[in-house]
């Protein structure tokens, strides 16, 4: 494994639910390739913020409590904090760890805490196992992942998650419009952390009225490119170009061609007249194989 770790320390919020204890063994690995410490985060919501949160926030208490939420917030959170030194426990004590629990809205004290402390890597579930499993990612999850600062780690949304092994093969999703270098940089440095072999990859949409001959040679341009790119930064990656949708291609890619347990990709664009996230992000995280972590 590489010597220097490609993040600062690794903030985990947790909900005491079923995925999130699943991801725990993840935590733990990551923390201990990177010798990094992790921040363990419980949040007591708002009452209106239970919209999109798992139903294991409701078993530890009863419906008075509920009733009483407001009110008595502050002996809700002396509760959360005695479920989170146990939580802490049981499957982070392998690794330095601190905990803390806070008040407000899930997603937004989630954010506010990796900048107040200076998070390298958020890593989460993409969803709860709750009553909102049948959305595509949560609401929690896709406000974090769109103002995360910093890089943001999910598990696989269809699947169960595998117990965390080292990563060997770790694919980058790149927009063929935007051949980033700083990306190509930091999934060769998390690639470097575990010894791992990267590939890049890029989907160039098909259309019914786009020649073979444009496709060939926007291929050729793009692997020109890609090389080029690759041997300025002194990165070691392997270049895979298909046609289709990036997020229906990567399931694919990252499991039946590339046998990737790790797919890195960049955070989406904000399209103004849509005033929503414009990228395939939502649909790698859905069709992954394996974790995502979006940078």
């Amino acid at each position: 494994m590489g010597t220097q770790s490609p993040f600062r320390n690794i903030l985990f919020p947790t909900d005491f639910s079923k995925s999130c204890e699943a991801i725990a063994d993840h935590v733990v690995g990551l923390a201990k390739a990177s010798a990094v410490k992790v921040w363990l985060l419980s949040v007591v919501p708002r009452l209106e913020e239970w919209h999109g949160v798992s139903e294991m926030y409701f078993g530890p208490f009863s419906d008075s409590a509920l009733a009483s939420f407001e009110r008595d917030r502050k002996a809700l959170e002396a509760e959360r904090l005695k479920m989170l030194r146990s939580f802490q426990e049981k499957y982070v004590g392998s690794v330095e760890s601190e905990i803390a629990v806070t008040s407000g809205g899930v997603a937004d004290c989630i954010i506010e805490f990796a900048r107040e402390k200076n998070v390298g890597l958020i890593m989460m579930p993409t969803r709860a196992l709750g009553r909102r499993r049948q959305f595509l990612l949560g609401s929690i999850t896709a406000k974090i992942l769109h103002d995360a600062p910093c890089p943001v780690w999910t598990s696989p949304h269809p699947r169960e998650l595998n117990p965390f092994r080292p990563y060997r093969r770790i694919v980058l999703a790149l927009d063929y419009r935007s051949l980033s270098v700083p990306l190509l940089v930091q999934a060769s440095e998390f690639a470097e952390l575990f010894g791992a072999a990267l590939t890049v990859f890029s989907a160039i949409p098909r259309a019914p009225e786009t020649s073979h001959h444009f496709i060939r040679e926007l291929k050729k341009d793009l692997t020109s490119t890609l090389e080029q790119h690759l041997g300025n930064s002194k990165v070691k990656a392997s270049i895979r170009l298909l046609e289709g949708n990036p997020g229906e291609l990567i399931g694919n890619v990252a499991e039946d061609i590339e046998k990737a347990d790790l797919i890195v990709t960049g955070r989406g664009r904000l399209d103004e007249a849509a005033a929503h996230v414009h990228s395939h992000n939502y649909e790698i995280i859905w069709n992954a194989p394996c974790p995502v972590i979006t940078l």
